[in-house]
């Protein structure tokens, strides 16, 4: 009788490995060192408080507007507190994205007093703090 191959495990094709999730201390170390920060939330969180220059695809398109993200590096996921763009992470680690979660997300974030922005998001171009990942 024939061996059955097992498929190869996702983890196996990324480029590098990198931990499912991460504690605010190592998102904001990723961000220093040139991570890019893709925000998961709708348009009414995001306009309460955001990380500066993040990107921004609300959940519910991303299965539409991921090819729109950097595809090489790691990628850093954050929602409001976690559960979320820890889906986000799993499914863009499926379409072979190296991508972490912030555990805790934005609430987190802010408990440690790291910088946000908050107000309407200007949207992408020179000077400007926050941008999209793409059309909306």
């Amino acid at each position: 009788m024939a061996r059955r191959r097992l498929p190869e495990p996702i983890i196996s094709r990324m480029a590098a490995p990198v931990a499912l999730e991460v504690e605010v201390d190592s998102a904001r170390n990723l961000i220093e060192g040139g991570a890019p920060v893709l925000d998961v939330r709708d348009a009414a969180e995001r306009e309460k408080v955001r990380i500066a220059g993040s990107l921004w695809i609300p959940i519910s398109e991303l299965s539409e507007r991921w090819r729109d993200l950097p595809q090489a590096g790691t990628l850093l996921v954050q929602c409001a507190a976690g559960s979320r763009s820890f889906r986000a992470t799993k499914f863009l680690r499926e379409k072979g994205l190296v991508a972490t979660s912030m555990i805790g997300g934005i609430s987190e974030w802010e408990a440690h007093r790291l910088p946000t922005l908050k107000g309407p998001d200007p949207g992408p171009g020179p000077d400007r703090e926050g941008s999209s990942a793409g059309p909306s």
